[in-house]
């Protein structure tokens, strides 16, 4: 991986509409990328108690990735 900083390297189209996302926003390569699964898990802690069942299925996400 080539280090860069941060730019615009995606363009994100919202699936429900197919209109371009327009906020501020980060993609995550969770598949080739072991920060990236890093940063899953950190948010699947963070965002357990609001919303368990986003935090099991990032798990078991990143747990067949790392597999």
């Amino acid at each position: 991986m080539e280090n860069q900083g941060l730019y615009q390297k995606y363009t994100i189209i919202k699936n429900s509409t197919g209109e371009e996302v327009k906020r501020p926003s980060f993609i995550l390569l969770p598949d080739r990328d072991p920060h990236a699964r890093a940063a899953l898990r950190a948010y699947a802690a963070s965002v357990e108690k609001s919303n368990p069942e986003l935090a099991i299925d990032l798990r078991a996400w990143m747990d067949t990735i790392e597999s």
